[in-house]
């Protein structure tokens, strides 16, 4: 007999979505699965025995083979730089990759959905570059990492989900680990200023001070166009010709996705504010911003922008 109720599933239901979105790497299949994962957890009550695990554990376990179905069909996200080499015709028209399925950020109030993530010290672990690595690992090394050093779990209770040995998600949860220090860069906090700086400019259709915020190596992405550039001038290029083709009628604000600072770009119009992109900015050790990560997608748009309105 049951020994839950739906208050209980709502009150998992955030950390199921943080792990479902660090699994399949787009906010929206993660509120899908996530999703679909309560719904299996509540059809089956009947069946749930606390003798045997506690109902995270099980509702994980749900969650997770969810997720490896997804996997099949999706096994990984990329962004641009994962596709091509660099370069961008500056003028010539973007030309969007719909069918490929393009890694997406997530409002921070998902991601941050235990202590383990809202401590200071593991911010780091949940922006979009570990997001994106996490998409080379197998499943079983995914799920590891994202249960213990996201969620939480404790080796155990983690195995249980896996429905593996403890050393076997043990082992994983190094490689995982190992592979995500190896291939992200260490990260660097952008100082709130930055980003006001980079608004404030946009909304002036300034491109000078625009590319004086950015570093000299910065990766310019704008999924789900496959294009992408490397360096300051190419920026600068292109935020011109932008401006000249675009208007120079522009408001923004705030957001804050995978632990990330960024904004939503919208252009203003007579007869009111238009969603254009969403902007999300990672920093180097100078302080000037060294990736700037462009999407035109309005869902994301209007998730980013209600998720920020939660927090604030």
């Amino acid at each position: 007999m049951s020994t839950f109720d739906a208050d209980d599933l709502a009150q998992l239901r955030p950390r199921l979505l943080a792990f479902c979105y660090q699994m399949l790497g787009s906010p929206f299949e993660a509120e899908d699965a996530a999703q679909d994962a309560l719904e299996r957890v509540w059809k089956a009550r009947a069946s749930f025995d606390p003798a045997k695990a506690g109902l995270a554990t099980w509702a994980f376990r749900i969650a997770r083979n969810v997720c490896v179905d997804r996997l099949r069909e999706t096994p990984r996200r990329p962004l641009p730089r994962d596709l091509q080499a660099p370069g961008i015709e500056v003028g010539a028209p973007l030309v969007p990759a719909s069918d490929v399925p393009w890694l997406m950020p997530a409002p921070t109030s998902w991601v941050a959905a235990s202590e383990v993530e809202t401590a200071a010290e593991r911010r780091s672990d949940v922006r979009l570059a570990v997001t994106a690595m996490l998409q080379s690992l197998s499943p079983l090394q995914r799920g590891a990492y994202v249960l213990r050093d996201l969620i939480g779990l404790s080796a155990a209770d983690t195995a249980a989900v896996l429905e593996v040995s403890v050393a076997a998600a043990n082992s994983a949860l190094q490689r995982a680990r190992a592979a995500i220090t190896t291939g992200t860069q260490r990260p660097h906090d952008l100082a709130p200023a930055a980003v006001e700086g980079y608004a404030r400019a946009i909304e002036r259709a300034d491109v000078e001070a625009l590319a004086a915020l950015v570093s000299d190596d910065l990766v310019f992405e704008m999924p789900p166009v496959p294009a992408w550039s490397t360096g300051r001038s190419t920026y600068r290029a292109f935020m011109a010709d932008f401006f000249e083709r675009r208007g120079t009628a522009w408001r923004t604000a705030p957001i804050s996705a995978n632990g990330q600072r960024g904004i939503l770009l919208s252009r203003v119009t007579p007869d009111g504010d238009e969603p254009h992109t969403v902007q999300l900015f990672d920093g180097d050790a100078a302080g000037a911003i060294r990736h700037v990560l462009v999407y035109q997608d309005p869902r994301l748009f209007a998730l980013l922008a209600n998720g920020s309105a939660a927090q604030r």
